[in-house]
């Protein structure tokens, strides 16, 4: 039985108003804390195997001995895992905010997400856009990442377990059946093993299956997850990938699918055995896809070579613009020799990067193009080919995925990675400081020379690869996440920055929701050059 509406708890601290949820081990009511008047998530202590509720006090009622101390057993359990909860410090966890005894139970009040879960966003709309569910799948990654280092296995990772605060931000909820580990790694924790199907690997189907801290299990259960929001398909049960193994859709970039396919493996070795390693999986441009560039869309393409560049052009709604040809190419990203003692902390760890034939656009996206997208710009100057400022990566987001509508391409941001290789020209770069030329003036409006405002696109001299404004006039988003964290990276510097901001190397970021008026985008579109 559910506590009824309007009741009290803590002397009137918390109200009852309905009932969220119910499990085997807890009720999830919505509640009102009175002396805040904020709304709360209550989770109440109830095995409803085992117990009963005295209608008149609303007492927790009990059957034999032997169910009291099965019930009191896992009651203390409840208690210190929500103690455990209340001391993590991660956006993407589930804020607690109280615990207390009553009714002869034990309950804990949580932040209330006024939110869907994954699941129900799934259901409501069908699979999601690549970019978006990356998004999620890397933020529950971080959360994941957190509780590891603290020795603690989730054990539940699935669509449902997952809620939206806002329309960006997914909170890993319900550690009702995750796991405490000591230093060695051998299990405190007594709960239950729960088993969600086509979430659960086949070693929570097993005695003892995690009896020893292993974050590949966890890892299994977010590749599941994956796979449901990229295709909005319940995951096949491990015993049925043992025998069977995983078939995935082909409209699936294939390094995705490769990474869903690692973590799902039947075996834990075969899996992903970190979340760094996890992360380094997916760190791709999430709208990669083995069928762009190939589209069906030629009405409205043209292929142009110009000097020695060659180029893409596309009409949209009568607006034409060009995207320059980036041929695949290694080369060593970071404060190579040529950025000298200008180079930040961010850029000195050289690495070596490989980058597949791409199409990047020859200016940063302008006024024009967004309005006849959006619709919705408004400046004070009438100047159509300024670049487009002052959105987010949401709003980019957002442009990119009603253009595709538009073109039925794929059009997307361009990963950090490939930014950099763009801006030092690629294949044909000449080890320049900033975007082709080592004199700033030659290609790039920045605090020397803009009056502090924007200006049109293409007005200063291109690089190697004919890429304009790619030092200055306007920072632009990436879809790389900086280092590990959730701030998305921004390259380029723009008509507010020093020179040293303005080099090829230099990195930037911010969150995911800012807007400033020296942040744009430009276009990437991944393609396929056959030999």
């Amino acid at each position: 039985m559910q506590l009824l509406p309007e009741t009290s708890l803590q002397g009137g601290k918390y109200k009852i108003e309905k009932v969220l949820g119910q499990g085997g081990f807890g009720i999830t009511y919505l509640g009102l804390q009175t002396g805040l008047n904020r709304s709360v998530a209550i989770k109440e202590f109830f095995m409803k195997e085992y117990c009963e509720r005295e209608e008149t006090t609303s007492k927790v009622l009990l059957g034999s001995q032997g169910s009291r101390d099965i019930v009191d057993r896992f009651r203390i359990k409840f208690i210190k895992e929500a103690q455990t909860i209340a001391q993590m410090d991660n956006p993407h966890i589930i804020r607690i905010h109280d615990i207390f005894e009553e009714n002869a139970t034990a309950y804990y009040v949580m932040e209330y997400i006024d939110g869907d879960s994954l699941d129900r966003l799934i259901q409501k709309q069908g699979k999601l856009d690549t970019a978006v569910a990356l998004n999620y799948i890397c933020q529950t990654a971080k959360a994941l990442q957190y509780i590891h280092q603290k020795k603690i296995l989730h054990l539940d990772i699935k669509p449902s377990n997952i809620l939206l605060r806002g329309e960006e931000d997914a909170v890993l909820i319900d550690f009702g059946i995750s796991k405490r580990y000591d230093i060695d790694g051998s299990q405190t924790s007594t709960t239950p093993t729960g088993i969600s199907k086509g979430y659960a690997p086949i070693e929570q189907y097993r005695q003892g299956g995690t009896s020893m801290f292993m974050p590949s299990t966890d890892i299994y259960s977010l590749g599941a997850t994956m796979y449901k929001l990229l295709t909005g398909e319940t995951p096949p049960e491990a015993s049925d990938i043992v025998d069977e193994g995983l078939t995935i859709p082909d409209y699936i970039a294939p390094r995705i699918a490769t990474a869903i396919e690692k973590c799902m493996a039947p075996a834990r070795k075969q899996r992903p055995q970190s979340i760094t390693e996890f992360l380094s999986l997916i760190a791709m441009e999430p709208h990669e896809h083995p069928q762009d560039g190939t589209s069906s869309s030629k009405e409205n393409t043209v292929i142009q070579k110009r000097t020695d560049h060659q180029y893409l052009s596309i009409d949209v709604k009568g607006i034409l613009f060009k995207m320059c040809f980036v041929e695949a190419g290694t080369f060593m990203m970071g404060a190579t020799s040529e950025q000298e003692h200008e180079a930040y902390s961010d850029e000195k760890s050289n690495k070596r990067v490989d980058i597949q034939n791409f199409y990047l656009g020859e200016t940063t996206v302008t006024r024009k193009l967004w309005n006849a997208i959006m619709g919705n710009y408004q400046s004070e100057s009438k100047e159509e080919n300024l670049p487009i400022e002052n959105i987010s990566w949401i709003d980019c987001i957002d442009f990119i995925q009603r253009l595709n509508n538009v073109t039925g391409r794929k059009f997307r941001l361009p990963t950090e990675e490939e930014w950099e290789y763009a801006a030092r020209g690629g294949n044909q770069s000449k080890g320049y400081k900033y975007a082709g030329s080592n004199s700033i003036d030659e290609v790039a409006w920045y605090d020397g020379n803009s009056e502090h405002h924007t200006h049109p696109v293409a007005l200063k001299r291109p690089n190697e690869l004919g890429l304009y404004d790619m030092s200055g006039n306007i920072q632009e988003w990436c879809s790389s996440f900086y280092e590990y964290g959730s701030n998305r990276s921004l390259r380029g510097g723009c008509y507010l920055s020093s020179p040293r901001r303005c080099r090829v190397s230099c990195r930037n970021n911010n969150s995911q929701v800012y807007h400033d008026a020296s942040i744009g985008l430009r276009l990437a579109l991944y393609v396929i050059v056959k030999t």
